[in-house]
């Protein structure tokens, strides 16, 4: 009985999810922003063995034109010539500093940089990513009293092949996500390029040395500490992203199971309303939509399998006459699972239209198909198996 009813459970959560978003989407009010706010401001660059997107990401960081600016690139233990590229640029740039650590790992080593910043806000950038110019007087402009940090859209910096296209789209449904969340001032994570309060950072001692994501604990500590943090859509950083399934999946297995020990971590957050639409509804719903879409993808594949079974057999039977069949309609194979599916694909065509929008990004149509039919599936397994990873504790890798 239960399993009959998954697709009705899944449609209807599906559906309010899909007017809740576009409830907010188009009915915000706008942001206050601080005009002609310019605090000093140092910029983070962790670097392990990246000689090849260095200069680039520190160039991209200079052609910012931003007056008091100071950069600090911290070498991790690099064996390459990551070194020798900061410090040819150092010579030209007086506002370059340059730190080496023995191979510590990120958050250690963005910990050292952090003891060395004196500047209001500081910035931590990783160093495969580059920024959209006028990046950093937008982004400043967003802090106030409450807000402790303010992130900015994320765009892959190459999409060559189908893996990275898809990518893109995703991106660019992930940087509209983040701007409605700002609206309920329920962003919780910081990834790619964040600026922070500097004082409210090492007030809160740092960035956690332990944690495979730490741009999300950051990100959920500062809400838990009464902080929020804002986001910026029409400024960009553009990241490198993986070029085959296999480094795709090692990539979210770090992500997903870095949301999965951070929501433990944070566990007291959760259905809390102190923290608004936060607790309330944001972090929740990560767990109530795996928990509706697993059975519902079991259900989907049989239900489809059996339809189209069903429709071979018929054909077959027919002695494969295909004009019986258009005829009939009887190619047609209708279910309740083809309505559902027909509101969820209308529902990403608007979400990605208004991606499009907002963003100032497009890829080819056949991307967008692939997209809708296909990786709602693959991510929802990637889901289900950092779940299952971190439930049984296996070793986490970078």
């Amino acid at each position: 009985m239960l399993f009959d009813a998954m697709p009705y459970i899944v449609a209807y959560v599906s559906l309010f999810l899909s007017i809740f978003w576009f409830t907010v989407y188009f009915s915000h009010e706008p942001k206050q922003k601080r005009h002609g706010y310019a605090p000093a401001i140092s910029i983070i660059v962790p670097a392990h063995n990246e000689q090849l997107t260095i200069g680039k990401c520190i160039k991209s960081l200079i052609k910012q034109k931003y007056a008091n600016l100071k950069i600090i690139v911290v070498d991790d233990g690099s064996t390459d010539n990551t070194g020798y590229v900061v410090k040819s640029l150092k010579k030209s740039h007086s506002n370059i500093g340059y730190l080496r650590t023995n191979h510590i790992g990120k958050a250690a080593a963005m910990n050292v940089a952090l003891r060395h910043v004196r500047t209001e806000v500081f910035g931590f950038i990783d160093a495969d990513t580059y920024l959209s110019a006028g990046t950093l007087h937008a982004m400043v402009k967003y802090f106030n009293d409450e807000t402790a940090a303010v992130t900015i859209a994320m765009k892959p910096s190459k999409a060559v092949n189908l893996i990275q296209r898809i990518q893109k789209v995703e991106y660019m449904i992930s940087s509209l996500t983040r701007k409605l969340l700002s609206y309920l001032d329920a962003v919780y994570y910081t990834p790619g390029f964040a600026i922070y309060k500097t004082d409210v950072i090492k007030k809160l001692g740092g960035f956690d040395e332990k944690n495979i994501t730490e741009d999300l604990e950051i990100g959920m500590r500062l809400k838990d500490s009464g902080y929020n943090i804002e986001n910026v859509i029409d400024k960009a950083a553009f990241t490198e992203v993986p070029q085959t399934f296999r480094e795709l999946f090692r990539q979210r297995m770090r992500w997903y199971r870095g949301y999965f020990y951070n929501s433990r971590k944070y566990k007291h957050m959760f259905f809390n309303r102190k923290f608004g639409d936060l607790g309330i509804m944001v972090l929740p719903i990560q767990y109530i939509v795996l928990a509706l879409i697993t059975p519902f993808l079991l259900f989907a594949v049989y239900d489809m399998s059996v339809s189209l079974l069903k429709g071979i057999i018929d054909l077959y039977l027919t002695g494969f006459d295909v004009g019986y069949f258009f005829e009939t309609g009887s190619f047609i194979i209708v279910t309740p699972m083809t309505f559902f599916l027909l509101a969820l694909v209308a529902s990403f065509v608007i979400m990605i239209k208004i991606s499009q929008r907002e963003t100032e990004e497009n890829v080819g149509k056949l991307t967008y198909l692939v997209y809708i039919i296909l990786y709602p599936f693959i991510n929802t397994l990637l889901w289900i198996s950092a779940f299952v990873h971190e439930m049984f504790g296996t070793k986490k890798r970078w």
